[in-house]
């Protein structure tokens, strides 16, 4: 396969300018010869043993253009995608949106529960939905009713996995999450301090974020971000990948498309889905 095939094969791309509301200072310019940077990186992080990926998509609620891009990579490519969807964003007419990008039937798209609303309830310092000032009452009323809605819409196609907004959860979400029989969470960091999970729930850890980096400076966090994919790589833990699509300007779907090429065809990982790290036992 081609490393051009995907973005400039599909229309789709050519056809729209993203211009996201958000975006980090890193995809505002591309870097002067940033696929051989890329490249090099990667390369630099090879060892003996064969890489592991898997890739989250965050904050889905509804289709358009970026979803539709996104989706198109993941297909082209024939790697999994885990779909972090916000229960309250969804509704008859979304869901339609959606399921016409990602139908139901297609195992790429390993669907699992974001949060309820996707709302900030910390008064004070990072966001978080589940945060530590909200009792195990209102969490456990939430958490259920975004399991139960999702159950309705996806049926067996829904993954018992949880991702909190903003990655951050409390030891009171672990027990709601422990309560509703959910076998997997997936954070940036470890479970909090003192919590006992046991082996019946995973974390599904998040080591690199793309799209919602803080950067000031573009082309440093770019040569960061290269530096954290070199030294994951050389890893035997399995890496995961988070995405924000809404986020992603055109340099960003192009590094993402160079990514995807280069991991599968050069550093020959191998990909797993959230579906196969619950039912097969991986160390995630």
């Amino acid at each position: 396969m081609n490393s051009k095939t995907t973005l400039e094969a599909h229309s789709l791309a050519l056809s729209h300018k993203f211009r996201p509301r958000q975006c980090s200072k890193l995809w505002r310019s591309p870097p002067k010869n940033w696929k051989q940077d890329l490249a090099d990186a990667l390369h630099q992080g090879m060892e003996s043993h064969v890489p592991r990926f898997y890739f989250r998509a965050d904050d889905i609620g509804a289709g358009g253009q970026p979803f539709e891009t996104l989706c198109a990579l993941f297909r082209e490519h024939r790697i999994p995608l885990a779909m972090a969807v916000v229960p309250a964003w969804l509704s008859d007419s979304r869901c339609r949106q959606l399921f016409q990008v990602a139908p139901l039937d297609e195992t790429l798209w390993n669907w699992h529960q974001h949060g309820w609303r996707h709302v900030d309830w910390q008064r004070t310092g990072n966001k978080s939905e589940f945060c530590d000032g909200r009792p195990y009452e209102k969490q456990f009323k939430d958490i259920s009713q975004g399991k139960k809605k999702l159950t309705s819409i996806f049926g067996d196609h829904l993954l018992h996995v949880f991702t909190p907004p903003w990655n951050r959860l409390s030891p009171a979400t672990i027990k709601v999450v422990q309560a509703l029989q959910f076998k997997g969470i997936s954070m940036m960091g470890p479970f909090p301090r003192g919590v006992k999970t046991g082996n019946d729930l995973k974390n599904l850890r998040i080591q690199v974020d793309l799209h919602s980096r803080r950067g000031g400076d573009g082309e440093e966090d770019f040569r960061l971000l290269c530096q954290e994919l070199s030294s994951w790589t050389g890893r035997r833990e399995p890496v995961g990948i988070m995405i924000h699509h809404q986020r992603m300007n055109d340099f960003a779907f192009r590094f993402l498309h160079e990514l995807l090429h280069l991991l599968k065809h050069q550093v020959g990982a191998r990909f797993l889905s959230f579906r196969e790290i619950l039912e097969k036992d991986e160390d995630a």
